[in-house]
């Protein structure tokens, strides 16, 4: 609901700055989703007088001299079709700031000089679907009574000057979908009373009820009210008007379809003016569509009823879809002369799904679906009736038609202000409490600690005390709210140590890019212990469904495989996938559970593309991985090992137990080929992997944070170091008397070159490693790094009996 701050100070005394007390309603409760100024962003646009108009030979162009309040007038050229002398119009001024901030200059068209421009209502920021049909090709005409004169800034006539505050309304508050249920929320806020005028009407035409007879249905129109206006003149509306339903979001039509959408704004009641020739039966029944009916609607759209709509009829044909749309058959014209005209309360239920079924939801289905003033249904028809006569010199028929007239008792609650204090956590006294309701306009009565509260039917969402207490709390202020510790025990929500670690783990390994994998904790007795380095004693189900889920896993590994089949099944052949569960055993005559975290890969590192050659995942591809994951979560590597190992269902020589400080924690390798030929699904695919205990792995975490820290600034210096072995000797063996031997400026040891071949013995290797020394501290010296490499040759060949080549 777009609420005009102008339109509100009609209700109530506003001093206030629009902003701020746009935050004061939304910290209320109502929340305002944006405040806006229409004229911000717009420079020197005003009201200019078309003295005269001639036409450009030869162009579709006009050449005007336009007053606009200096002592010489503005030659500007125009190509609106209707420009025309003696006009008032909207003038862009050279240096003016238009739409989008578009900066208007003197120029020259087809050799005449512009000074200005003529606009149009889209060229000043107005939405194309506000503009009334009449200009939406050409440029806006002010009305003859508009009270303009040259030189004036247009934004007042306009209604730009204004501030309009987006009412983003829930359901429950769709009290605040008028302008008069506005005005009673921001008067309660601020505390001001609000003013809401009674009509008084008396008819001055003769009585048509005698000839016109209604037939509802008070099941699907509880209320139903119709009066007749005759010898009304359609014309445009006059310019307060359409300022009003332009800073409302309602585009202009004519002065007897404006004043249904200005009393539906002003008040919250839906109406419809029907033209009086679509009676001609002078009948109207109020009924659900039969099958098979059709109407088109007045957005020239067809539809076919539903069995569920409600219908508005002449006894013969539907001319509405009631609550939704008006029919095109039943349309107000410009040779319309007398109309009748409808306030009414429609099944909300129904009309919401006739909207929903036919994608037509308008303004007034919306408000009947949340809710409507019943106390608002015979005044919005006087009020709209009064208009008809003011604005479009209606005749007002002598006489009412009410076809259903279901009355409905305002709810009365019974609580006690203690009740109000104790849910709110306040101490607010009787008087307070009387005063806020004095604010919300609600009646009230205080004997002592007891109140009962007559609520208004304006307000249909207070019923119980529970509303009162949010009504009570919301004026009073949330922020006046002492914060306090709630009375029961509680307990403080949080991860453990060890879950944070894990949690970062699988952050980790999601990083480097592999998907995760969720497979049953349940397989067959066969697949629980295979991939696991120390099989123990199985645990299984008493009462299985089947042979494949009868025991409780050992290993993830078996379900990553499981997975792989599935995929590869289906052609899915580039696989990283892992998996972060728990798997089980009997040992020590007790259950137990263990955190572990496996991966799969398979296919090449990676898709294919022209910028890179095909490389296939292998051993040492997933072995970097399991070392970048070592070494982002703070595990010492120089103390993690890998020896090879024969693991059932793992290659026997592409297999590695992991090892840390001597203790076993997982294995890594490629998944065997008598497990991955055996199905025809994976086809003798080469799958790698690696599977971690985390119960293991966790307690031997260093540092439970990567952290950065400054680029050196000394130099490194690096050395390359080539041996020769015998075939039998480890490169961890190795690496392992480097480390040790390297002195603490050893940084970085890598491995740059194995080689066995021709010109070396059968049974031995050469190696090439890569050495980075750095002295963070100082610069690194040439004689500190030879004594190191000295030493390095020395054990290497004292330990491994190796030659330095």
């Amino acid at each position: 609901m777009l609420v005009s701050y102008q339109w509100l100070q009609d209700f109530l005394k506003l001093d206030q700055e629009p902003h701020q007390l746009g935050e004061k309603i939304t910290r209320t409760g109502v929340e305002i989703a944006e405040v806006k100024h229409p004229e911000e962003g717009l420079k020197k646009i005003v009201v200019g007088h078309i003295i005269d108009c001639e036409p450009i030979e030869g162009t579709h162009l006009n050449l005007t001299h336009v007053d606009v309040g200096e002592e010489e007038s503005h030659q500007i050229v125009c190509g609106a079709p209707n420009v025309a002398a003696g006009e008032d119009v909207v003038v862009a001024l050279p240096g003016a700031r238009i739409a989008d901030n578009v900066k208007i200059k003197k120029g020259k068209l087809r050799g005449y000089e512009s000074n200005g421009m003529i606009c149009g209502l889209q060229e000043i920021g107005f939405a194309d679907n506000l503009v009334p049909e009449k200009y939406a090709d050409g440029i806006f005409v002010f009305p003859q009574d508009a009270d303009v004169k040259p030189g004036q800034d247009a934004y007042e006539p306009l209604g730009m000057d204004d501030y309009i505050f987006d009412f983003d309304i829930t359901p429950n508050r769709a009290d605040t979908l008028s302008m008069e249920g506005a005005a009673y929320e921001v008067g309660a806020i601020v505390d001001e009373p609000v003013k809401i005028e009674n009509v008084t009407l008396k008819a001055d035409g003769e009585s048509w009820t005698d000839n016109f007879t209604a037939e509802v249905d008070p099941k699907l129109a509880p209320k139903f009210n119709l009066r007749k206006i005759s010898g009304v003149k359609v014309a445009d509306s006059p310019l307060w008007m359409q300022k009003r339903l332009w800073n409302a979001g309602i585009r202009p039509i004519n002065n007897v379809v404006d004043v249904t959408n200005y009393i539906m704004l002003l008040t919250g009641q839906p109406m419809h003016t029907y033209d009086a020739r679509a009676f001609e039966t002078n009948k109207l029944v109020v009924r659900k569509a039969n099958q098979g009916e059709k109407l088109t609607l007045l957005n020239d759209k067809e539809i076919d009823l539903d069995e569920n709509d409600i219908v508005i009829t002449n006894g013969e044909r539907v001319v509405m879809m009631a609550g939704v749309m008006g029919g095109l058959n039943s349309e107000i014209e410009d040779d319309t002369t007398d109309v009748i005209l409808e306030s009414a309360i429609f099944d909300p239920t129904l009309i919401r799904k006739a909207a929903l079924r036919h994608a037509n939801r308008t303004e007034a289905s919306s408000r009947y679906e949340k809710g409507v003033n019943w106390d608002a249904t015979e005044r919005a028809l006087d009020m709209a009736a009064l208009l008809l006569r003011n604005n479009a010199s209606g005749t007002i028929d002598e006489g009412v038609i009410t076809a259903t007239d279901e009355k409905r008792q305002p709810d009365v609650i019974h609580t006690t202000v203690s009740y109000l204090n104790k849910v709110l956590g306040t101490e607010i006294s009787n008087d307070e409490v009387g005063h806020i309701f004095d604010r919300l306009n609600f009646e009230y009565e205080l004997d002592g600690d007891n109140l009962t509260v007559n609520v208004p039917a304006r307000r249909w969402d207070v019923s119980i005390p529970a509303d009162l207490v949010e009504e009570v709390g919301r004026l009073y202020g949330y922020d006046k709210i002492k914060s306090t510790q709630p009375v029961l025990a509680e307990t403080h929500g949080g991860y453990s140590k060890t879950e944070e670690a894990i949690r970062r783990i699988k952050a980790i390994v999601q990083g480097q890019g592999l998907i995760e994998a969720i497979s049953y904790s349940l397989t067959s007795p066969e697949k629980a212990v295979s991939y696991t380095h120390n099989p123990k004693k199985l645990v299984q189900v008493q009462m299985p469904l089947n042979s494949s889920r009868s025991t409780l896993r050992q290993n993830l590994m078996t379900g990553l495989v499981d997975a792989a089949s599935y995929n590869m099944a289906r052609k899915q052949n580039q696989l990283a996938l892992f998996e972060q569960g728990r798997v089980y055993d009997f040992e020590n005559d007790t259950y137990n559970e263990h955190e572990h975290l496996a991966t799969l890969y398979s296919g090449n590192v990676y898709f294919d593309n022209w910028q890179h050659e095909e490389e296939q995942i292998d051993f040492f591809y997933v072995k970097g991985q399991l070392t970048n994951l070592f070494k982002a979560i703070g595990v010492n590597l120089s103390k993690v090992e890998y020896k090879a190992e024969e693991i059932e269902g793992m290659h026997p020589t592409r297999t590695a137990g992991i090892y840390i400080d001597g203790q076993y924690v997982g294995m890594i390798g490629m998944i065997s080929h008598a497990i991955t030929r055996a199905s025809k699904a994976l086809n003798g695919s080469e799958i790698y992997g690696y599977e971690i205990d985390l119960d293991t792995l966790v307690p031997m975490i260093i540092s439970p944070k990567t952290v950065s820290k400054n680029a050196p600034k000394f130099p490194a210096i690096e050395r390359d170091l080539s041996i020769l072995v015998e075939e039998s000797v480890s490169n961890q063996a190795i690496e392992n008397v480097i480390n040790d031997n390297g002195g603490k400026f050893l940084v970085n040891l890598r491995v740059i070159d194995v080689y066995q071949g021709a010109h070396i013995d059968e049974n031995k290797k050469s190696l090439a490693y890569r050495l980075t020394f750095l002295n963070e501290q100082d610069t690194l010296t040439d004689e500190v790094v030879n004594k190191a490499m000295a030493a390095i040759d020395a054990e290497l060949k004292e330990q491994l009996g190796a030659e330095i080549r």
